[in-house]
């Protein structure tokens, strides 16, 4: 045990006991090794399980930003209920209902039954906004759900 002031013990660590462990049982280096890359794979797919969705709502705010409406509409995914003049009402620049956007980022996401939610921050706005990406389809929507926790 390190008392205060003392310089850290390579020892002390548990990494220390799992290496030891495996130099001394080399019949359990395969399964450790195989456990520690699931691990590591399981928590890869967790971190970019969303990727996909987050970089289409990305180039979907960056087309906002750039003032290319009429490509933003389209990678909204352009459907009979949600014309070019309704999404101009809420996207279209200083005349939209979420006005001009300007610095936005992806706070997080989450995967809800077929879609994913994605929550994005505007630097002009309080709260954040909840986006719905349909995986199927590649779509965006307001999201039904508001907020993630």
């Amino acid at each position: 045990m390190r008392r205060a002031g003392q310089p850290p013990n390579h020892r002390d660590s548990s990494a220390w006991f799992v290496l030891m462990f495996l130099k001394k049982s080399p019949l359990m280096r395969p399964p450790a090794l195989f456990a520690m890359g699931a691990v590591a794979v399981i928590l890869l797919i967790y971190k970019f399980g969303n990727f996909r969705e987050e970089r289409l709502v990305q180039r979907f705010l960056d087309e906002l930003t750039a003032g290319n409406f009429q490509q933003a509409y389209q990678t909204w995914g352009p459907t009979p209920g949600y014309t070019y003049k309704d999404f101009m009402a809420d996207w279209g620049g200083s005349n939209g209902y979420y006005g001009k956007v300007g610095t936005s980022r992806i706070l997080e996401s989450k995967t809800e039954g077929s879609g994913v939610i994605v929550m994005v921050q505007f630097s002009h706005l309080k709260r954040p906004v909840a986006l719905w990406v349909e995986r199927r389809t590649r779509t965006l929507a307001f999201s039904p759900i508001e907020t993630l926790r």
